[in-house]
């Protein structure tokens, strides 16, 4: 039978949810969170609960954080907790606010704001000098993390962090204070890992549960909180309209709200029949840095079909990326254009105008490449060039099924949200979308030249390239 230590979640059966520790912070949990207790109670214990808790505005996301904080504090005496958020800002008047307005002044021994920012937190009945600590720390840096040991972590907002961030956190989840690891993350409906994990299931759930694990989804709700204003979710429903109350109101992760790239459909944008013969080759370049924090420096290639293929002429189809970084990354970048020059033959690459240096150094190793157009209204108008593509009619653009990270990217990338001024995408993992803007830069500029298929007779890159007598696509 699975071992628990929760003596205190709250048991749906008694008090509406309520516990002793509750009762003293006037916590009355909503039948969603009492489901979240649940998930963490039924986790293997020595294991881990890996629980997300999703969905719209207003579900009680942020006050379900902190009161799982204190309780992994409390009931577990020594133990080390993080509470975590992308921005610090962000953190401290939201989720800091919050804790500090429901923990009971009695419970707290002692408050750090520098270096760090912690409590430390302590029961009247424990030893003298024995206290548990919350941590709070944003995750834009990640990096200063990776010495510390944690029972629990717990992460608002976690559609804004990113995904390295959060497996970095999972391997320290080891304080011995705290045997039943918590992993809690809590998010509005963003694309990203939190939906792949959560929602769509992409872990290797046996495998975890093997090794005394689970992973559970609690969709969050405004109908499930009855702690909010009368007819606030009527009220948001007037306020706002489309995508904002599929995915805000509802609580729908498959709508697309601030979607950069709203035309683009996986399926549709998949080519799955044989390669049709192209015209010429073109890429596009992002040069990222050397560590393992920096942004990725990111390559994608693609053909530009020929009058004789049956889809017709000027279709873009993506045939291969490159999405690297850390030491070396450059070297491992030129390694595979190489590569893609012996299987493609010639292509024509365009890179950031503003990484100046890095292009003449290509230029230097005999890649053919030229800077992208740069300026005032140059990420716009780059945008605008893969949406013309992706929403024709038929569409204009394809990517083969050996791209992985593309058509996730595609998926992820989103406005930033801003009060005033002109949209900006955020910048996010955006370094393979850069480089295909740039790539689409050199699609508008035709170039006549004789049909060319790919030479199989070399080694390629990938074994779905394979090139048969019938090219029709499947549209």
């Amino acid at each position: 039978m699975t071992k628990t230590n929760l003596r205190n979640t709250p048991d749906p059966e008694r008090h509406q949810g309520q516990q002793p520790l509750h009762f003293t912070r006037k916590f009355f949990p909503t039948a969603r969170q009492r489901q979240l207790y649940e998930a963490l109670r039924s986790a293997p214990d020595p294991g881990l609960a890996l629980v997300g808790y999703g969905g719209a505005m207003g579900g009680g996301k942020t006050r379900a954080i902190v009161e799982i904080a204190i309780d992994a504090a409390l009931m577990h005496p020594g133990n080390n907790v993080l509470v975590a958020r992308d921005d610090f800002t962000n953190l401290s008047t939201t989720t800091m606010k919050e804790f500090f307005q429901v923990c009971p002044p009695e419970m707290i021994w002692r408050r750090q704001q520098a270096p760090t920012n912690l409590v430390q937190l302590r029961l009247p009945s424990w030893p003298q000098g024995q206290t548990s600590t919350v941590n709070f720390r944003h995750l834009s840096d990640w990096t200063g993390l990776g010495s510390q040991q944690y029972g629990a972590v717990l992460i608002d907002e976690a559609g804004e962090v990113d995904e390295q961030a959060a497996q970095m956190l999972l391997t320290r989840l080891r304080h011995p204070a705290q045997t039943q690891r918590w992993f809690v993350a809590a998010s509005n409906p963003w694309p990203g890992w939190f939906e792949r994990w959560f929602v769509d299931r992409e872990l290797d759930e046996q495998s975890l549960a093997l090794a005394q694990g689970r992973v559970v989804f609690v969709p969050a709700r405004i109908a499930d909180n009855p702690h909010l204003p009368p007819n606030y979710a009527e009220q948001q429903r007037a306020l706002h309209q489309g995508d904002w109350v599929e995915r805000f109101i509802e609580g729908r992760f498959d709508a697309f709200a601030g979607q950069v790239y709203q035309h683009f459909d996986p399926r549709l944008h998949l080519w799955n029949a044989p390669l049709p013969p192209f015209s010429r080759y073109i890429g596009g370049i992002d040069f990222g840095g050397p560590s393992e924090q920096a942004h990725y420096t990111a390559g994608i290639v693609a053909g530009i079909t020929s009058r004789e293929a049956s889809c017709g002429p000027n279709v873009l189809i993506r045939l291969d990326e490159f999405e690297e970084r850390g030491e070396g990354v450059v070297q491992r970048l030129e390694q595979w254009q190489r590569r893609c020059r012996r299987v493609f033959g010639r292509i024509r690459w365009c890179a950031d105008r503003s990484q100046s240096a890095w292009i003449e150094h290509q230029k230097r190793q005999r890649i053919r490449v030229v800077p992208s157009k740069g300026g005032d209204g140059s990420v716009a108008w780059g945008i605008s060039l893969v949406q013309d593509r992706l929403g024709a009619d038929p569409p204009r653009s394809f990517y083969t099924a050996n791209l992985k990270r593309f058509p996730r990217r595609m998926r992820e990338y989103r406005w930033e949200q801003r009060a005033s001024g002109n949209p900006r995408p955020r910048k996010h993992n955006d370094d393979l979308l850069d480089a295909d803007r740039y790539m689409h830069e050199l699609a508008e500029k035709r170039k006549r030249t004789g049909p060319r298929r790919i030479n199989f007779d070399l080694q390629p890159l990938h074994p779905r390239y394979v090139q048969l007598n019938d090219p029709r696509p499947r549209w």
